[in-house]
């Protein structure tokens, strides 16, 4: 459902920057997390799935990472609540921080969209900058959504090969398939028909909102109950047993993300316009 929402076309006009934002910030930000975890000694399935979800789209990412990994429904869980505990405040400070710099709309869009990791949230702080922050924002979030696949495989490979396997054992290619999180693919694959019954349509207005019943309305009551679920399997046992270590990580993560899409933004969208 979340690929319905993402429309190659749309992506398409700021592509340049926005993938290079992306690519550069995701890769950066993931292996600044992944390090820390480890220099903290976190678990390494709950170090992939926190540095997954920080650096990509928060609950979304968080759900491919785990599946990819095999992590635990406890850690999931508990990265779910830190997204959400940071990305709540994010969505008034942010903006205010980005009017008191003095930034441009298109290059606060950027930002936000880099470093606010829900979807929604995201939508919520470009809205109170403005439509062309709106736009922007909405654009790179969705660029960073779609790398999720990328990630997820990669994950997939790297634990299969290096983190769980033992010495002198053959790895079959069947084995990256079983682990692969299959949803990737159907997110794929709707995002690119969304795409194509748009642009294939003579009344795109109304393509468009028929897309949206399944890009939002749908998605919506699919998250809740996703969300319902990994709550009746979560223990606040949990939390204790994690301590105060993936808040830390989850932290200095953070902080760097704000400082590098600053940055990125500021460079990459400094000359961009969706007018």
């Amino acid at each position: 459902m979340l690929g319905a929402s993402i429309n190659l076309a749309v992506i398409g006009r700021v592509a340049g920057p926005a993938i290079a934002q992306s690519i550069i910030l995701i890769s950066a930000v993931f292996l600044a997390a992944w390090w820390l975890g480890g220099l903290l000694k976190l678990d390494n399935r709950l170090r992939a799935v926190l540095a997954a979800s920080v650096s990509i789209c928060g609950v979304s990412a968080a759900i491919a990472a785990a599946g990819a990994v095999q992590a635990k429904s406890e850690q999931l869980a508990y990265i779910t609540g830190l997204v959400i505990l940071f990305a709540l405040p994010s969505i008034f400070i942010q903006p205010w921080f980005a009017q008191t710099l003095g930034l441009r709309e298109v290059v606060s869009g950027a930002w936000i969209g880099g470093n606010i990791d829900t979807t929604a949230a995201v939508t919520a702080a470009g809205a109170i900058v403005g439509d062309d922050a709106l736009k922007v924002a909405a654009i790179v979030k969705q660029t960073q959504n779609a790398m999720m696949g990328v990630v997820a495989f990669l994950l997939t490979v790297y634990f299969v090969y290096r983190v769980e396997r033992k010495p002198d054992e053959r790895v079959h290619l069947a084995a990256l398939w079983t682990r692969f999180p299959k949803f990737i693919l159907g997110f794929l694959a709707t995002s690119a028909i969304a795409t194509l019954f748009i642009a294939a349509s003579s009344n795109q207005a109304s393509a468009t909102q028929i897309v949206n019943v399944a890009g939002n309305d749908l998605r919506t009551w699919f998250f809740t109950f996703a969300f319902v679920c990994i709550g009746l399997e979560f223990r606040l046992g949990s939390l204790k047993e994690a301590g105060a270590r993936p808040i830390l990580v989850f932290s200095a993560a953070t902080v760097f993300n704000l400082a590098l899409a600053l940055l990125l933004a500021s460079i990459l969208f400094a000359g961009v316009s969706v007018a």
